[in-house]
């Protein structure tokens, strides 16, 4: 059974503490609105500021401050009404409060600074009626009931107590709860002024009326003078100086009338009172809701400068943001003659699990990496995230060599440390690269392109860390040159195959082609694929390139056999892009319906680091090409990461060992442990074994002891082209 937890004694302090200081505010109040609008019956005034002290405390601190009002309306009534009375109206008082606390809380969403327009259309137009009806109703009908109020006075009791605690609520409870955002008041020089001149213009012109204009009435002083300044200070100083300025109107507006016409008293007409009553609502309402909504459209450019300046995901400033903010800084450090460093931080390793866990798991990465850089860094740095995986830092500092380095270091040690999502434990690192003003560039551009390339180069020597120099602009010029070059080789016809074959060493025949793209530019110089295939990969163009090598060497086979020859199946390689690239098996389909080429003869080789990269998507990849009849060989097998248990489950044709193991088999004993391992592995999972990069004779023999299957290399052939390679189809090598 459930035990009741009580109260401790520090809450009860606090409750005790609110409930009391809520009494003596509300008996204040009381007090100063019976001496300035006692209309009714000596009890009930023209304008009850206690309602809005009651409306207050119930919003903001629920019940103790229900229990201040009650506690409140019997201080200040207690002395003018009998105790049974006075006790009623105190539970009207109270009612009234709670319904306008508790109301609002059950009309989300509800902001208690009234700083939304549907929020002060809660308060002032359901909540602040309803509750002060409840306490009108109380009230009017006790001192009814009681004889204290005459049959003929029970209307006007009745309009004049509810609009009265209607107007106590609009004129003071806006001025206390907005009293959290003074935050949102304009603080310059300009903004106080303009302060003053609208407070003096207030007196000022209320003095004006009153001299020159007569009969003059306190609710033309409202809607002639306080309106207007009023509807001023709610488009210029936010909601907390609308509600001051609705609160010093109505001051003003109760002078005036107490100075100059002795008050709101029992010879005041009714119609004087409601145009009073009314004047003011209509004046608190109309500040109340301008500066509302004026509020929300400062929040509403708030968020949208957010959107365009923040990245959403993990809220750190975004590419745009972090360029303006680069200028300025270059800005700043060429007045003060200081340094800039601009550290570029791409991830490791997160594409991984993006691609294997899920984008939601990746999201959750970038926000501990987002959160990690900002716990390491100062609160005068910047870090910013540029998109994808790649996040910058700008740091500013005095003049010294490499003053990044700790900092940098620092960083990539923060993101090394492992983290757990869920059941699973991860590990990411990072490359930085670094590039410094006025070293490096003089412009944001400038140096964030200089910080990309060193962080390349960080990734590409596995360092960590890497500060950009002179060199990597002229590689990265040279790449550059590559590319365009490269994007225009298709249309100029300057890519070629060239063929290797491949020996059965059992039979001594050419058993398959491996076909190989060279490029030959218009200058006559030939680029090796080790030159331009990395920027093709890098860019993309090895997706329409991969296209073209696919056709060229369909086109090619069909041409040997049309002319009569017997070629053996030729592969071609597919880069872990093309393996990405969602359109793969459809373009195949396409070339072989489009070539006529027969499946079968069609070899595809995949490095065993492409295939691990993401082994469930390659296995599917792999599996329904296969399932179309193409061989699958996994090349440069023994240079990755291969799990062995995947490897059995991979639906593929062969292995290609390594060169860089056959090269040494007859020198290195590891080298032939491990060709051999290899054979033998591959022999398990009946799968054939294909050495690469074979020499000599000696090589082969050492192969063809241990059960290699065919072999490739300089010993059988270079690379050749079509017409050449054609005149092998028919040899058999002997070894």
């Amino acid at each position: 059974m459930a035990r009741l937890s009580l109260p401790g004694p520090a809450e009860l302090r606090r409750f005790a503490l609110i409930a009391g200081l809520t009494a003596l505010a509300y008996a204040l109040a009381g007090w100063l609105s019976l001496k300035l609008a006692t209309y009714v019956a000596d009890v009930v005034a023209a304008v009850w500021l206690a309602a809005g002290i009651g409306a207050m405390a119930s919003l903001r601190f629920g019940a103790a401050g229900v229990v201040g009002v009650l506690l409140g309306s019997l201080l200040v009534n207690s002395p003018l009404l009998p105790l049974e009375t006075a006790f009623r109206f105190a539970l009207g008082a109270a009612a009234g409060a709670w319904i306008m606390g508790a109301l609002p809380r059950h009309l989300q969403p509800f902001s208690p600074a009234l700083d939304y327009v549907p929020s002060v259309a809660k308060f002032a137009l359901v909540a602040a009626p309803l509750g002060a009806a409840a306490s009108a109703l109380t009230g009017v009908f006790s001192l009814y009931f009681f004889g204290d109020l005459q049959p003929g006075m029970l209307l006007r009791g009745l309009w004049v107590w509810w609009l009265g605690d209607l107007l106590g609520v609009y004129l003071v409870a806006p001025l206390l709860l907005t009293a959290l955002r003074w935050d949102l008041l304009p603080t310059g020089r300009g903004a106080r002024l303009e302060a003053l001149v609208l407070v003096f213009g207030m007196v000022g012109l209320t003095l004006v009326m009153l001299e020159y204009a007569q009969p003059l009435r306190p609710a033309e002083i409202v809607l002639f003078v306080m309106m207007p300044a009023v509807l001023w200070a709610a488009l210029r100083f936010s909601v907390t100086g609308a509600s001051l300025a609705i609160f010093l109107a109505a001051a003003i507006v109760m002078g005036v009338a107490d100075v100059a016409y002795g008050g709101i008293t029992r010879a005041t007409t009714p119609h004087e009172v409601f145009a009073l009553q009314i004047s003011m609502m209509t004046m608190a309402l109309g500040g109340l809701f301008v500066s509302a909504a004026l509020a929300e459209r400062r929040y509403t450019e708030i968020r949208l400068d957010m959107l365009a300046n923040h990245d959403p995901l993990t809220g750190l400033p975004n590419r745009s943001y972090l360029q303006d903010f680069l200028g300025h800084a270059l800005a700043r450090a060429q007045r003060d003659s200081s340094q800039v460093s601009l550290l570029f931080i791409d991830l490791d390793r997160f594409k991984h699990i993006n691609d294997s866990q899920g984008h939601e798991v990746g999201d959750q990465v970038l926000r501990i990496v987002a959160n990690r850089l900002d716990q390491q860094l100062r609160a005068d740095d910047f870090v910013a995230r540029l998109g994808g995986d790649e996040f910058a830092v700008v740091l500013t500092h005095p003049p010294a060599s490499r003053a990044a380095s700790r900092v940098a270091r620092k960083l990539n040690q923060a993101l090394a440390e492992s983290f757990k999502l869920g059941q699973r434990r991860y590990a990411i690192g990072a490359s930085i690269g670094i590039s410094v003003y006025p070293d490096d560039g003089l412009d944001a551009n400038t140096l964030l392109r200089q910080a990309d390339l060193a962080m390349y180069q960080a990734k590409h020597h596995r360092s960590g860390v890497e500060y950009f120099s002179a060199e990597l602009n002229t590689v990265s010029q040279q790449q550059l040159i590559l590319e365009n070059g490269l994007r225009h080789a298709l249309e100029r016809d300057e890519l070629v195959l060239l063929y290797q074959p491949k020996v059965d060493l059992a039979s001594g025949q050419v058993v398959g082609l491996e076909a190989l793209i060279r490029w030959l530019p218009r200058s006559g110089n030939i680029i090796g694929p080790d030159q331009f295939i990395p920027v093709a990969e890098e860019t993309g163009l090895i997706v329409p390139i991969g296209r073209w090598v696919a056709r060229a060497a369909c086109i090619q086979w069909m041409a040997w056999r049309d002319a009569g020859l017997a070629p053996p199946p030729v592969a071609i390689n597919l880069s872990p892009r093309q393996l990405a690239d969602a359109r793969l098996i459809d373009d195949i389909d396409v070339i072989l319906k489009d070539t006529g080429m027969d499946s079968r003869h069609l070899q595809l080789e995949v490095t065993e680091s492409a295939a691990m990269d993401n082994p469930a998507r390659t296995f599917d990849i792999l599996e329904a090409l296969r399932q179309r009849g193409l061989h699958i060989y996994i090349d440069d097998f023994g240079t990755g990461y291969s799990n062995l248990g995947q490897l059995k489950r991979m639906p593929i044709d062969a292995l290609k060992i390594d060169k860089s193991f056959v090269k040494d088999v007859l020198t290195d004993e590891d080298d032939a442990e491990i060709a051999n391992a290899i054979i033998r592995l591959a022999h398990a999972l009946k799968l054939r074994v294909v050495a690469e990069g074979v020499e000599t004779l000696e090589q082969v023999a050492f192969l063809k002891q241990n059960g290699c299957d065919e072999i490739q290399g300089y010993l059988v052939s270079k690379p050749l082209t079509s017409s050449k390679v054609s005149e092998l189809f028919a040899s058999r090598f002997t070894f």
